[in-house]
C-alpha cells in the first residue's frame, strides 16, 4: 500500500535536468528522423509532384493523394518539432524566457498527436502498397515468378503481374517512415513523463 505521506519531491527532476533532456533528446530525435525520413520524403515528393503523368499514376485515388500529402507534411513537421524541443530546452534554462509547464506539455502533446497522425497515414498507405503487390503475386500462375525491371521501349503483356524495383523502394520508404514516426513518439512520450514528474518548488 502506498504511504500517503511519502515525499516524492526528492525524486523530481530539476528544471535544468529537464532542459538538458529536451536539448539532448530533441537533437537525437531530429537526426534519427532525418536519416530515416530521407527515402520517404524524396519518394513522396517524386510521386506527388515530379512523377510524369502515366496511366498507373492517374489511377491514384483522392484518398491516396490525401494520405500521401499527410505522410509528407507529417514527416517534415515532426522533424521540425524535434528541433523545436531543443529550443524549448534553451528557454527552460533562461528564467526570463521559461515557458509555463502547461505550454510545454501542450507542445509535447502536439508532437505526439502529429506523429500518430503521420503513422496512421503511413500504415494506410502501406496497406495499399502491400495489398497491390499481393494481388500482383496472386495473379501469377502456380509456381511462377516475375520480378522484372521493365526496359524502356519494350512491350509488357501483363503489367499487373510485374513487381518493379520502385515497388520495393516504396515498401522500404513506408518502413522508414513508420520508424521515424515511432522515434518521434518515443522522444515526446519520454519528455512528457519527465515534465509531468517535475514538482514545482515554491
Amino acid at each position: 500500500m502506498v504511504d500517503p505521506y511519502t515525499n516524492y519531491e526528492s525524486a523530481s527532476p530539476s528544471i535544468h535536468e529537464i532542459a538538458q533532456d529536451f536539448r539532448r533528446l530533441g537533437w537525437i530525435g531530429f537526426w534519427i528522423q532525418s536519416v530515416l525520413a530521407v527515402i520517404p520524403i524524396f519518394l513522396l515528393i517524386f510521386v506527388l509532384f515530379l512523377r510524369p503523368a502515366s496511366p498507373s499514376n492517374n489511377q491514384i485515388s483522392a484518398v491516396g493523394l490525401v494520405l500521401g500529402y499527410g505522410c509528407l507534411f507529417a514527416l517534415i513537421f515532426t522533424m521540425y518539432w524535434c528541433h523545436r524541443y531543443t529550443q524549448i530546452g534553451h528557454q527552460l534554462e533562461d528564467p526570463q524566457q521559461r515557458p509555463a509547464k502547461a505550454e510545454v506539455i501542450q507542445a509535447l502533446w502536439l508532437g505526439i498527436v502529429v506523429n500518430l497522425i503521420g503513422m496512421a497515414c503511413v500504415i494506410l498507405v502501406g496497406f495499399s502498397i502491400v495489398g497491390s503487390l499481393l494481388y500482383r503475386v496472386l495473379t501469377l500462375p502456380p509456381g511462377g515468378s516475375k520480378i522484372l525491371s521493365p526496359v524502356p521501349g519494350t512491350t509488357v503483356l501483363n503489367a499487373g503481374s510485374i513487381i518493379t524495383p520502385f515497388n520495393l523502394i516504396a515498401m522500404q520508404a513506408m518502413v522508414n517512415a513508420m520508424a521515424a514516426e515511432l522515434a518521434g513518439i518515443t522522444v515526446s512520450l519520454w519528455l512528457l513523463s519527465r515534465v509531468s514528474s517535475h514538482q514545482s518548488k515554491s
